[in-house]
């Protein structure tokens, strides 16, 4: 209890003098314009584990928009392979 009355006593003298209060001078300017961060530029990492190892690990970071565009591309891939497949199969029979 000690020491909150010399800390009182210091804001109460930091006011009477008008120093400014440590919140108002964290403001920012008022007319600032806050810049809205692109969600596609994000940048998102991930941690896969290396294959026949325990401990190897691999971080990959990426864009959200490039993380996009390689699940979109390994999606095209995977389903041109199942329709050749089943196309090859049904010229089969």
């Amino acid at each position: 209890m000690t020491k909150a009355i010399p800390l009182a006593a210091v804001a109460v003298f930091a006011i009477s003098i008008g120093a400014p209060a440590p919140a108002l001078a964290q403001e920012e300017a008022p007319n600032a314009v806050e810049e809205e961060e692109d969600p596609d530029q994000r940048i998102r990492c991930q941690t896969r584990r290396v294959t026949g190892s325990n401990a190897r690990r691999i971080r990959t970071c990426m864009t959200v928009a490039e993380w996009r565009e390689l699940a979109r591309v390994g999606n095209r891939d995977a389903r041109r392979v199942v329709d050749e497949a089943t196309r090859d199969a049904r010229q089969r029979n």
